[in-house]
């Protein structure tokens, strides 16, 4: 199948138990998905990501550990070095470290990092994790040897451009509308291509989905509570993809505007929501790859500069 679907654990999903968490990262493992993941968030009921993503390295030896995403600036750069090489000592290979600066102030606030900084900080522990790669024996002071692993920026604006051409692999972007995404692979194409390097970046959309189909469910519900100090705002929030027919929808969508891999975010943790998108994903037909083709009648009529248009 040349569907790539991802899936994250539920460990945002207020309540859930470590030992669920486990369970969906086994079935994860065992079914049709090409990666499993987790989010970041610092005030907020859910699983540190890092210790989650070690957890989940430790259980499977299949699908690709992706960060979706990793926020290093709530975090002193050479712990973000020791998690990254850790995680990949444990899951050499299958590892995609997800990255962005987030748009929670309390999150800066409470972890004590300055918020004002987010971006020049993130540009620094970048180098860092590239840097870290080179370092050998003796030398290494950050952690076990480093194998390679895959690098995706977070956000469209210039900024982010320039990680992605700097050290990037490709784009992961969260939770926005198709036509949202569209703008965001255009312009990591466009960069790519303009800036000579080989091939195409890699680009990673994301959508929530519930198997529910009926409106102020407990799906809604907990999409409002994750949402109600930050997360992309309403204009360009892609809701929820609901039933069968909403998720094949979403992959269609965002495959049409570029997408690699699709990846799904739980609204709930029972072990059936999981084990429902499993079934759909396997009736999925396979769904061509098309190329970015955003609607720049949305800014006038006239193609945008990217900056400012992802924080």
């Amino acid at each position: 199948m040349s569907n790539q679907i991802g899936v994250l654990l539920p460990s945002a999903v207020p309540g859930t138990s470590g030992e669920t968490i486990l369970t969906w990262a086994r079935l994860i493992d065992e079914g049709p998905f090409s990666s499993l993941g987790a989010a970041d968030r610092y005030v907020y009921v859910n699983h540190e990501l890092m210790m989650t993503m070690a957890a989940a390295a430790a259980v499977t030896s299949r699908v690709r550990l992706t960060t979706a995403a990793l926020l290093p600036p709530l975090r002193p750069t050479p712990l973000v070095g020791k998690q990254v090489a850790t995680l990949v000592s444990f899951a050499p290979g299958r590892v995609t470290l997800g990255v962005a600066v987030g748009n929670r102030v309390n999150d800066y606030e409470s972890s004590g990092r300055e918020w004002s900084r987010r971006g020049k900080i993130l540009d620094e522990q970048i180098e860092y994790l590239a840097a870290m790669r080179d370092l050998k024996g003796e030398e290494n002071c950050v952690g076990p040897e480093c194998a390679a692993f895959e690098l995706l920026i977070g956000g469209a604006s210039d900024p982010a451009i320039r990680r992605l051409l700097a050290h990037g692999d490709g784009l992961v972007s969260g939770g926005v509308k198709p036509e949202v995404f569209a703008f965001e692979a255009y312009a990591a194409m466009t960069a790519w291509e303009a800036a000579g390097k080989p091939g195409r970046p890699r680009l990673v959309a994301s959508t929530w989905f519930s198997s529910s189909e009926r409106a102020g469910d407990l799906a809604e519900a907990r999409l409002a509570s994750y949402l109600a100090k930050g997360g992309p705002p309403e204009p360009v929030l892609s809701g929820i993809s609901r039933g069968r027919e909403g998720v094949e929808a979403a992959v269609r969508a965002y495959r049409a505007q570029g997408a690699d891999e699709v990846t799904f975010f739980p609204l709930v943790d029972d072990v059936s929501e999981l084990e429902w998108l499993a079934e759909v994903v396997r009736d999925l037909p396979d769904i061509e790859r098309g190329e970015p083709a955003p609607d720049f009648s949305m800014f006038g009529g006239a193609e945008p500069s990217v900056k400012g248009r992802h924080a």
